[in-house]
């Protein structure tokens, strides 16, 4: 028989995958959560070199510009990047598919050293299957799930969705790159209004905050 494990509060310590660096509005959609929440962020330089080098292998960054922005990033989002290995804890979470057990395994690292519970955010949910992190203290969301878990109200959601998207203009215009990339030339600009926002969070993979922000309109039109 499934036992069902009854799901913690949110912790207050994330893990961040790599894909959830790879994007500049991922980033700041966690950045934002974690203010929200008054959590801390955490990632292995491990990790972190996984992100640029696949941003650089994608055509998304230049290989200059990934450098500079690799040795800053902690320090933008204000997250801890652990340089340590994690090896003593992979035994411990086969469980997880074996390109993506070194992320667990730092998260559980960090669990123990801390002695609570912790955050593991990513969006790849089929590779770190729910239950059996659980079991070892390990809370798995997606960066949609953490967005509807802290955040009910929707009106409440789409000023933080506003807020972030003002955060990370101020940060673009911030940042000089050396080599615009084809990418970044063709980036759409960030949404203004309800409905712009309903699209892109479609487009990028929130679709749960999404059906939380169209209840706006549910809620003003009976």
């Amino acid at each position: 028989m499934s036992v069902l494990l009854p799901k913690p509060a949110v912790p207050k310590h994330w893990m961040l995958d790599a894909n959830v660096l790879f994007s500049e509005w991922s980033r700041a959609i966690i950045k934002s959560l974690a203010n929200v929440h008054q959590a801390q962020l955490h990632w292995t330089d491990q990790i972190q070199h996984e992100c640029y080098r696949n941003l650089v292998r994608l055509g998304r960054l230049h290989a200059e510009d990934a450098a500079l922005e690799e040795q800053n990033l902690a320090s933008h989002l204000q997250a801890t990047c652990h340089v340590y290995g994690s090896e003593a804890y992979l035994a411990d979470v086969k469980a997880v598919d074996e390109k993506d057990r070194h992320v667990a395994a730092s998260a559980l690292a960090l669990r123990h050293q801390l002695q609570t519970h912790v955050g593991l955010i990513t969006w790849n949910l089929k590779d770190f299957p729910r239950k059996p992190l659980l079991k070892l203290g390990l809370v798995r969301y997606s960066p949609d799930e953490l967005f509807v878990e802290l955040i009910q109200d929707p009106g409440i959601a789409l000023c933080t969705l506003q807020r972030t998207a003002e955060d990370m203009k101020t940060l673009l215009k911030q940042r000089t790159r050396l080599h615009a990339t084809t990418y970044e030339l063709s980036a759409r600009p960030l949404p203004m209004q309800r409905e712009e926002w309903l699209e892109f969070l479609g487009r990028n993979r929130q679709h749960l905050s999404a059906r939380l922000l169209a209840r706006i309109e549910s809620c003003t039109n009976p």
